[in-house]
């Protein structure tokens, strides 16, 4: 293993690490939970403590244990229908962020008093480590599994309409079981978390590509067999040298974009490419984790 995917294993750890500082130590002294699957997580500890015998050393919590014992089924489901597996780093992950979760205290009174204060803290550094685990290649599961089950089985039904039934599901349950300041809080945490995770893993940047190229079978075969992308070929004619030449244009995320550039100067050292970055889409681009 060389050096480059040593640092992407150790900050994906640290990504998952600052995800929990941030919901121990920052959130969950405010009883807030996040709409997310680590949410659900936090319902299905809240009902085993109610309802069950089941005895939890003070300042601790099971939330980690039920977001891995929610994963595992998903990545199940994920593996069925993926044929490509699950990279090691993911499933290092996932375990990692259980174990800290499960290993740091909770304090017994809030580290930031003021709600919002730590609704907007707590967003801050939770969505930066989310964001700087997808960045490093890695992923907590949750959404992210729900994600790759959905772009393979079920396009149409996109991450952001799972996000929502499981965010309205959560904050149900918050509304019910405790009151509405509790769901206020909770929606304003999970808003931030979000905003912030999506500016520091650029995956949903879309860039735009020309590609000006004498050697268009070879270009095509890149975008449409490795980037799995669609594009538009148009013929044309440089104005100074007069030669005959091929315009491509296609739409990547800002992941696809450096692989995009490598291949197409491996095919055509001759190539010319424009990018211009954060372009609107509408229609059927794929979005991708």
């Amino acid at each position: 293993m060389n050096a480059k995917a040593l640092l992407n294993y150790a900050g994906s750890l640290l990504g998952a690490l600052l995800f929990v500082i941030a919901m121990n130590l920052i959130i969950v002294p405010h009883a807030l939970y996040s709409g997310t699957l680590t949410g659900v997580a936090q319902i299905i500890e809240d009902i085993i403590l109610s309802h069950t015998h089941v005895q939890v050393p003070e300042n601790y919590n099971i939330t980690g244990i039920a977001l891995l014992l929610l994963n595992i089924p998903l990545m199940i489901m994920v593996l069925k229908v993926h044929n490509t597996g699950f990279p090691f780093k993911t499933i290092l992950t996932i375990v990692f962020l259980t174990a800290t979760m499960a290993l740091i205290p909770i304090p017994s009174e809030p580290i930031i008093y003021d709600a919002l204060t730590a609704c907007i803290v707590g967003g801050a550094i939770a969505g930066f480590g989310a964001g700087f685990t997808l960045r490093c290649g890695g992923s907590g599961g949750g959404t992210d599994l729900i994600g790759v089950f959905c772009s393979v089985k079920y396009p149409n039904f996109t991450v952001g309409k799972v996000s929502l039934i499981i965010g309205f599901f959560v904050y149900s349950y918050a509304l019910f079981a405790y009151d509405l300041n509790t769901v206020i809080y909770s929606a304003i945490f999970t808003m931030i978390y979000s905003f912030v995770l999506d500016h520091v893993h650029y995956q949903n940047i879309k860039t735009s590509a020309f590609i000006f190229t004498t050697k268009p079978e070879a270009v095509q075969a890149l975008i449409i067999d490795q980037l799995s992308r669609g594009a538009t070929v148009w013929e044309g004619k440089g104005a100074y040298s007069g030669k005959h030449t091929h315009i491509f244009v296609t739409v990547v995320s800002k992941y696809e974009m450096p692989q995009l550039k490598r291949n197409v100067s491996k095919a055509d050292s001759g190539a010319f490419i424009i990018f211009n970055n954060k372009v609107g889409v509408e229609g059927n681009f794929q979005r991708r984790l």
